[in-house]
Parts: structure tokens; C-alpha cells; sequence
């Protein structure tokens, strides 16, 4: 028999354009939270997607998966790592900062941004990429959806 290991607690799942870390400190900035990328064309290659997720109650080393797939999961994901993270003890807090560069969407739609530990699903988020009319102005905002 094996002996059942707890699961970690997600105690944030956030996606934004950029993680600053101090370097004195160790205190993370996030810049730009998003949950909607907007596209005028498809495919899209959207240039830089960071994630940023803080656990707690893990049990020592922790392996970890992360990956955004569509809602459905009918295609293979979009990106996937795979890693682990090292609790000293339970109540620690890890705090993860992930960076995906050059992410390909092929057509707009719902996705979902997924942080899973041995096949278990700790949380998801949703992550919706949009078709507009025109493409961004630079400097700008992004143009309203259609619809």
C-alpha cells in the first residue's frame, strides 16, 4: 500500500504581463493582471505570459505540473512545465514565477491556465482569448471585443 501524501493549497492563481522580484527583499510586483488576450488575427502568438502562484501545506519536494490548455482540453496543451517545489514544512508559503514567451493561440476561445500535483488538480483559472476588429493602437488600449 502507499502511504497517502496531502496535497498542496493554492492560495493564489494570477496571470499578468510581468513578475518584478526585489532583489533585497524578495517582494514580487505584478504588472498588468490579466484574464483576456485580444486578437485581431488567428493564429496569434502572444509575446510573453507570466503566472504567479503561492502554495502552502506542502510536504517536502512536491512535484508540480503547469499548463494552459483549451476549455474542452480537445488539443494538446498550449505550454507545459513540469518542476518541484521544496516545502521546509507545511504551514511555509512557496511562491512561484513563472514565464511563458511566444505562446501560439489558433483561434479564440475559452482556456484554462491549470496547476496540478501528481495528476491531482489544485486549481485552474480562465484565461479567454478574443477575436476585435482591429488591431491595437500602440501605447493604447486594447480595442473592444466583438459581440
Amino acid at each position: 500500500m502507499s502511504e497517502y501524501t496531502p496535497v498542496p493549497n493554492v492560495l493564489s492563481l494570477l496571470v499578468c504581463d510581468q513578475i518584478i522580484t526585489d532583489r533585497i527583499t524578495g517582494k514580487q510586483s505584478l504588472i498588468g493582471i490579466f484574464s483576456t488576450i485580444h486578437a485581431w488575427r488567428f493564429p496569434i502568438i502572444h509575446p510573453q505570459l507570466c503566472v504567479y502562484v503561492a502554495l502552502t501545506d506542502g510536504r517536502g519536494k512536491t512535484p508540480l505540473t503547469i499548463r494552459i490548455v483549451d476549455a474542452d482540453e480537445s488539443r494538446p496543451p498550449v505550454v507545459q512545465g513540469n518542476g518541484a517545489v521544496e516545502f521546509k514544512n507545511p504551514r511555509a508559503i512557496a511562491n512561484l514565477a513563472l514565464q511563458f514567451q511566444g505562446l501560439r493561440f489558433t483561434d479564440p476561445g475559452e482556456h484554462r491556465i491549470q496547476i496540478l500535483c501528481k495528476d491531482t488538480m489544485l486549481r485552474d483559472s480562465r484565461l479567454t482569448v478574443v477575436k476585435v476588429d482591429r488591431p491595437p493602437r500602440p501605447g493604447g488600449p486594447p480595442p473592444p471585443s466583438e459581440g
